[in-house]
């Protein structure tokens, strides 16, 4: 039986955060819930770390200090995982599993270490800033091709960030995450686009 080779997006994928999120980031940036959910739709839509935006020191200075500081709140404030998903992802046999995330470790980490799921590499926004760099770490340590991976994600940056990167064939939404079934389908085709947690088993 082949390998399958696949890799999670975290907050929105495996991780119920929206709404711990939405309630956060009003405490940390003093705004309405509603100007918080335009600016994470925005963010989710174009995030502003990507490779090729080559954000300066300064800037990646300024990101990590906000991703601590909201690491720290979101673990202190809690929040649930899609466990029925990852129920699902443990019935596929022979698979290297892994997580890339602008996410923290510190909330991360400690939420998939009492799961059923074993992930040889769990990256985050501490291990660099670009989702890229991510992947393309992982597919050496596993030595395998970027072609060779799934990616599974619910935002539409990720999508434009990896599509030119990996085999787009092998990127998948998650309509239960931040963005959503319309969302997703502006860059992915309807077969690409996963409405329940068993759709995983297409792939």
């Amino acid at each position: 039986m082949n390998m399958k080779y696949l890799i999670f997006d975290f907050d929105g994928v495996l991780g119920d955060t929206y709404e711990a999120r939405n309630s956060i980031v009003q405490e940390m940036e003093n705004k309405t819930l509603d100007e918080v959910i335009l600016s994470g739709d925005q963010y989710m839509t174009k995030s502003n770390h990507t490779r090729a935006d080559n954000p300066s020191v300064n800037k990646l200075t300024e990101m990590k200090a906000w991703v601590k500081k909201f690491g720290k709140l979101l673990i202190k404030n809690d929040f649930d995982l899609f466990t029925d998903f990852i129920e699902e992802i443990s019935k596929i046999k022979n698979t290297k599993l892994a997580v890339v995330s602008s996410g923290s470790i510190i909330y991360i980490k400690p939420k998939l270490e009492n799961i059923n799921l074993k992930f040889s590499h769990i990256l985050t926004f501490e291990d660099h800033h670009s989702k890229e760099e991510k992947v393309e770490r992982i597919c050496k340590d596993w030595n395998v091709s970027t072609k060779d991976i799934y990616f599974f994600t619910d935002s539409i940056s990720d999508v434009v960030e990896l599509e030119n990167l990996v085999d787009k064939n092998k990127i998948y939404g998650c309509a239960w995450g931040y963005q959503g079934y319309e969302k997703l389908a502006t860059v992915l085709d309807a077969k690409h686009i996963f409405k329940k947690y068993s759709d995983i088993h297409k792939i």
